[in-house]
């Protein structure tokens, strides 16, 4: 598979989602239908780093395609029904487009979406989200 889901800490607190050059959306929504049984067994919030490696680029090649924008539809609903933050590592102006695009979708829907250089800058900010006494009542 084209994108590798890994528990990111000994605490398993956080999931690592590595998306690599050439995956599909069907490869997308296993991974997300994987992340959603891992998140309902559990009480507490899960946090998701997702790693975008130099070449991941959308399939199909174009954040203009009706394919596309259906696709991006049921990513928001799926997004809509989980729980914990989410920090993005290696975001390209592809992404960056696809990610204002789901803006104007649904603002709620990017509430605790962090967009991060490193993946260690998104450790930290998972980890401050998660351990946050005022963390927001309804998460992703």
């Amino acid at each position: 598979m084209a994108i590798d889901l890994y528990w990111d800490d000994e605490d398993q607190t956080v999931l690592l989602c590595v998306f690599n050059q050439g995956w599909t959306w069907e490869e997308l929504f296993d991974t997300l239908n994987q992340v959603r049984q891992i998140t309902s067994q559990r009480d507490e919030e899960i946090g998701a780093m997702i790693i975008l490696n130099k070449g991941a680029m959308l399939p199909a090649g174009s954040i203009f395609t009706m394919e596309t924008r259906a696709k991006a539809k049921k990513l928001l609903q799926m997004s809509a029904a989980g729980k914990g933050p989410i920090a993005i590592v290696g975001m390209n102006a592809m992404i960056q487009a696809i990610i204002q695009g789901f803006k104007m979708l649904d603002r709620q829907a990017l509430n605790e979406v962090y967009f991060c250089d490193t993946a260690e800058e998104a450790r930290t900010k998972l980890h401050q989200r998660l351990m946050s006494p005022n963390r927001p009542s309804s998460a992703l």
